[in-house]
């Protein structure tokens, strides 16, 4: 057998010979239907005879062939088997290709085509239906799976053949049809793990993983000399040996009889970053391995891995997410550098992917309702961009809430897009007659303005709260009148504890909300506060009118998850067509009423954008950790680009310092600010908008009155002057603290904290604010304020919710952490935190334990000989007194890390029984676990926090 022919037992080794299948234990066949399941977008289904014939002229876009079959010499058997349709396709298409018939005539026939012709006599000219079935399978197994059954195998019968093949790409087939929860596949895959040993009662699965994985190849002594030879190149080969010889013997004993596919799976195993796999890919394609054989070998592992942590077998993520990332970038980095004939005359042509061209092909007709799940940094503004720029001749209308966000999408999209926010839409037609008869509340309603209108010996700050609330409520439902549902269910009573809402308090609230509506709606003044038209008001006035957005033929809505139901229902009552987008993981605003709308809404297509050209794996791996471990999202994996990133912490690049609240905000900005150089700080939104003079004239309002008119203290702010009349300080914190007004809350705590401090700060952090950030030394901003944006370092505050210890102490302590959070935001949060780096993530050291929370703890294995050559080593954990074991084969070692605290934890050398209560099974292969059991476990004294300890009673 040629090198060309050389086959691992990943994939079929030809047509003729397929007796000896490498997948005997999958079974015969896989079920066609492998993407019934995949979302919700079904797909095409066609019909047997539907499908074209076998020869590619009868498809009317393959003009190729098509002349071809028109050329009076052609001897192709192929041509006399043209059905009566097939002809008259021709004959209509005839004239059209003319002009390609003469080029082609100028075309050398030795050189035409992929393989050429040898006989010049021959006129057929040879075209890719001609090429052997196993040509055609590799070349399809280049494609993604999407591709080959939502493309490739509705092109005619023979390709639907090649491309359903059950020993085409079987393990390829297998995984995404594990991943949508196919139940033959995941019967299969579980038959797989528990007749082999892969489970989690068996403490050497690991190692019975590598067994399975090696058995799946027929051992032929030529191949593996070659693989062995380009493994030997991979600075973990050494590593991989030495486990192979000293803990699977049966699959070689020494360096000349080691079975060179166990030494592939230990390598994968023992690899740390996306650049080890990538590393090992390159290695192996120097082999007479087919780089279809390697993705095979791949696709197994990530089956088999994922189904392994399915079935809560302890194994890092770390090292399925490395094998699906260098799985995806093959697939899908091989964009044609030009697309489009239509572009925007001051931007180059972008690069697109195939999730991207996906997209832009698709001709949006009306009525349709088409959702892009789109991850953070993956390009849906250019998808969006290039999708208009292609149809030049439709008209769209793109809108979303953020003024700034529509503000600079004009300066970027072309002509025929019309930018607007959904609240100038509704003022054109609402909002305006307000504004006409001077009743517009240009902000939001307050429990102060309403307390004004409530019935006397019913007014209070507590009620005022709930019909706000249920004010707010209603504005963002779509809902035609208020009732009692959109009456919170729960409010603080004057104690400041969380009691239920009476049946009596909801049936007041619905009147007294009800009323103000009212008076709202009316096109007269009113002196009263509580009656101005809000924008939230108007917004719902204009969604009860039912208004037509005449003109487009397609909207766009941007940062869809953001969109409250009374959006959605005037954006899919519009007859035109609709593009919802954005990342349902960056949904950070349901306290003003939204919903995940990219989840809720029905659709008739679905598209998905997973690859960022923000950052690279590191970064990209810690989002899709967040994402993994707090929401189990794991069908569906964020990726990076090729670029490298750093999450260790040790950066000197200037810092974005992102905060979860605004006083983190101001304490960050007071701690740069300090010293005889103070650094230079661009706060995001700008001083104004953080409410620095508000922060101002609170504390101003806490000095007593006499103190005020000596040193002539002025408070500016009209609202927080009132308050000087009407109880001061103590007043103003009684209703923030009643009416639950958390911004305002946050200012008096900055105020309360920092004291006589405070006009000295706000006066250095104006002094050292730069409107340039480029000129700054630091950016500061809290998650809210930077989404959307994105910067080359990232430093995250530690105000996010905390994850106290790593997973095997919180095991320990019987803690579940996703029992401690309602709802989705927190994790939101710090999703969109963590994907504003580029470069550069300095993390805290709660995200570290996050990650642990799937397995990985930041170990890279080195050899235990080299470790212990200068004699014993203590393990490097300061609640354990451990030596490490001398005869182990592999020693892990934890990297050093910096975090954001600027804390260090130096890493060091961890001994075995540490690390069996960290990485589990994966031990196994550095050591016998008889050897891990003698040690002594040295229990880690772990002290939660006093508010985590509460927050557990809660629960």
């Amino acid at each position: 057998m040629s090198s060309g022919q050389t086959s691992g037992s990943f994939l079929h080794k030809s047509s003729t010979n397929r007796s000896q299948t490498p997948v005997a234990e999958m079974n015969e066949v896989l079920p066609d239907d492998l993407f019934d399941e995949i979302d919700d977008n079904a797909m095409l289904c066609v019909d047997e005879e539907d499908f074209l014939s076998t020869q590619l002229s009868s498809n009317r876009k393959r003009t190729f062939t098509l002349m071809q079959s028109q050329s009076q010499n052609s001897h192709s058997s192929y041509s006399d088997e043209i059905t009566p349709s097939s002809s008259s396709l021709l004959e209509e298409n005839e004239d059209n290709d003319e002009e390609i018939v003469c080029l082609l005539d100028l075309l050398p026939s030795s050189h035409y085509g992929l393989l050429g012709v040898t006989n010049e006599e021959d006129k057929s000219w040879g075209n890719i239906n001609q090429f052997p079935r196993e040509l055609l399978q590799c070349i399809f197994s280049f494609l993604p799976v999407v591709d080959l059954y939502m493309n490739v195998s509705l092109v005619c019968k023979e390709w639907r053949t090649v491309v359903n093949d059950p020993l085409f790409i079987p393990w390829k087939k297998l995984y995404h049809q594990y991943l949508v929860k196919n139940k033959e596949a995941m019967v299969k895959v579980e038959s797989i793990l528990k007749k082999n040993g892969i489970i989690r009662e068996n403490e050497l699965c690991v190692l019975n993983l590598i067994k399975y994985f090696t058995s799946l190849r027929s051992p032929r002594s030529t191949d593996q000399r070659a693989i062995m030879v380009c493994l030997r190149y991979h600075h973990l080969y050494p590593l991989a040996e030495a486990c192979v010889i000293n803990r699977l013997p049966e699959l070689g004993n020494t360096a000349e009889t080691i079975n060179p596919w166990a030494v592939f799976a230990v390598i994968v195993l023992l690899s740390g970053t996306v650049s080890d796999i990538q590393k090992l890919i390159r290695g192996v394609l120097k082999s007479t391995v087919r780089f279809t054989e390697i993705t095979e070998a791949f696709y197994c592992f990530a089956t088999l891995l994922y189904a392994m942590r399915q079935e809560d077998i302890l194994i890092s993520n770390r090292i399925y997410y490395n094998v699906i990332y260098c799985l995806y970038l093959q697939e899908n980095s091989c964009a044609p550098p030009k697309t489009f004939p239509f572009k925007s005359e001051q931007r180059p042509t972008l690069n697109l992917t195939k999730e991207q061209r996906q997209i832009i092909n698709h001709d949006i007709a009306p009525g349709q309702v088409v959702k892009i799940m789109a991850f953070a940094g993956t390009g849906k503004t250019s998808t969006l961009i290039k999708y208009a720029e292609s149809r030049p001749h439709l008209q769209f209308l793109y809108a979303t809430f953020n003024r700034s966000i529509a503000e600079h999408a004009a300066l970027l999209f072309p002509r025929n897009v019309k930018c607007r926010t959904f609240h100038s839409l509704a003022f054109t037609q609402t909002g305006v007659l307000y504004k006409n008869r001077n009743k517009l509340n240009h902000s939001k309603l307050t429990p102060f303005a309403v307390n004004f209108v409530l019935p006397e010996k019913m007014a209070g700050f507590i009620r005022a709260k709930l019909v706000v609330k249920t004010l707010e409520t209603f504005f963002s439902s779509a809902d035609e009148n208020i009732d009692v549902e959109h009456v919170p269910i729960w409010c603080k009573n004057n104690r400041g504890n969380q009691v239920l809402v009476t049946e009596e308090e909801k049936l007041f609230t619905v009147r007294e909300a009800s009323k103000i509506w009212r008076e709202m709606k009316l096109l007269k003044e009113t002196r009263q506060f509580a009656y101005k038209m809000t924008p939230d008001g108007y917004l719902k006035l204009w969604q009860l009118r039912r208004p037509r957005l005449t003109g487009y033929h397609a909207v766009f809505v941007d940062e869809a998850q953001d969109c409250t139901p009374a959006i959605m229902d005037v954006v899919l009552s519009q007859p035109c067509g609709k593009i919802f987008v954005g990342d349902p993981h960056q949904q950070i605003y349901t306290f003003r009423g939204a919903v995940n709308a990219l989840c809720e809404v029905p659709h008739t297509h679905i598209f998905y954008l997973t690859q960022s050209f923000r950052f690279g794996a590191e970064i990209a791996y810690v989002g899709a950790t967040v994402l993994d471990a707090f929401k189990k999202v794991r069908n569906k994996t964020l990726v990076g680009g090729f670029q490298e990133g750093n999450i260790n912490g040790q950066s000197q690049e200037k810092p974005a310092i992102l905060c979860r609240t605004n006083s983190c905000v101001f304490d960050e900005a007071v701690r740069v600010t300090e010293g005889e150089k103070p650094a230079q700080i661009h706060i995001i939104g700008g001083p104004k908008n953080f409410g620095l003079n508000r922060i101002l004239d609170i504390w101003i309002l806490l000095q007593p009155e006499s103190e005020r008119q000596r040193k002539q203290l002025f408070i500016e702010d009209s609202y927080i002057r009132m308050w000087a009349k009407k109880g001061g300080f103590s007043a103003l914190k009684m209703y923030a603290v009643s009416s639950e007004d958390k911004e305002l809350e946050a200012k008096i705590t900055v105020v309360e904290k920092y004291r006589n401090r405070i006009p000295e700060l706000v006066n250095r952090i104006i002094s050292c604010h730069k409107d340039d950030e480029k000129q700054a030394d630091f950016i500061l901003g809290t998650v809210h304020k930077a989404k959307g944006m994105e910067f080359e370092t990232v430093q995250l505050t530690d105000d996010f919710f905390k994850i106290p210890a790593a997973r095997h102490n919180l095991e320990r302590l019987n803690i579940n952490i996703t029992n401690c959070v309602s709802g989705e935001d927190e994790w939101n949060l710090l999703y969109v935190a963590i994907t504003r780096a580029k470069k550069n993530l300095i993390m805290t050291k709660s995200i570290e334990n996050i990650m642990t929370l799937t397995g990985e703890y930041f170990l890279r294995a080195e050899l235990s000989s080299l470790v212990l050559k200068d004699g014993p080593v203590q393990c490097a954990l300061k609640h354990c007194n451990n030596s490490l074991l001398e005869d182990a084969v592999l020693t892990l070692k934890k990297f050093p890390m910096i975090y954001s605290d600027k804390s260090e934890d130096e890493g060091g050398y961890i001994c075995h029984a540490c690390v069996q209560q960290r990485i589990g099974p994966l031990t196994s292969l550095m050591v016998c676990p008889e050897r891990v059991k003698s040690m002594k476990i040295n229990v880690e004294n772990v002290q939660l926090p006093r508010n985590f300890q509460l927050l557990l009673e809660a629960f």
